[in-house]
């Protein structure tokens, strides 16, 4: 008995400390009006946090399309440049939307090289033609939060005043604490190679 009064003790301590680290995320509302046939297409990394699973690349950029074998599905593709080679590189991610009707921002996509593990991330704002921001949060091995934003443009070269508009929205959703680096669009354009016969399903780059 006092066996499992000890372990029903310790799983309380354990379910309490587990929700602790997960309300040090910060909790976002779904983006009201969301629409994201609006938001389809390429978007270019100009600002971010650090992150270790990036560091191999620069010059990132996100392309969001509609499978062309299920138009209801959205599809998530990443382009980068390899630092070391500066080698053209691309992954493919399936996106879910869990709740389209409710909170259409809100995404869970798979890992690549890990296919089973789930992540959620979400669009916070956006005004479809210049900025939006997206951000992910979650507890991370040592048991603190790890938020991740990113700052994307439609333009590789934006304006001054899309980035002072889009740095302006930071600062009201209260991220402009969160430290962040200035990403590396250097890389001269390349055209998009396509590597497979599902890849000529893929939109273009552009």
């Amino acid at each position: 008995m006092e066996l499992l009064k000890s372990v029903a003790v310790f799983l309380s301590f354990v379910a309490f400390a587990s929700a602790s680290k997960a309300a040090l995320c910060n909790k976002y509302p779904p983006l009201i009006g969301f629409e994201i046939d609006k938001y389809l297409g390429r978007w270019w990394q100009m600002e971010k946090t650090p992150t270790v699973s990036e560091l191999p690349g620069k010059c990132w950029s996100s392309f969001y399309y509609r499978d062309a074998a299920n138009p209801e599905k959205v599809k998530l593709r990443m382009d980068y440049v390899t630092r070391l080679t500066n080698a053209p590189n691309t992954f493919f991610s399936q996106l879910i939307i869990d709740n389209p009707v409710n909170d259409p921002s809100n995404f869970v996509y798979s890992v690549p090289a890990m296919p089973w593990r789930k992540k959620h991330y979400r669009v916070l704002a956006t005004d479809y033609d210049n900025f939006a921001i997206e951000y992910m949060c979650g507890v991370n091995m040592m048991g603190t939060s790890e938020e991740t934003v990113w700052l994307l443009t439609r333009d590789r070269r934006p304006s001054l005043e899309v980035m002072q508009q889009a740095r302006h929205t930071l600062q009201v959703l209260g991220l402009d604490k969160v430290k962040m680096y200035e990403a590396d669009q250097s890389c001269e354009e390349k055209p998009y190679k396509r590597a497979s016969m599902m890849d000529w399903l893929v939109p273009n780059r552009r």
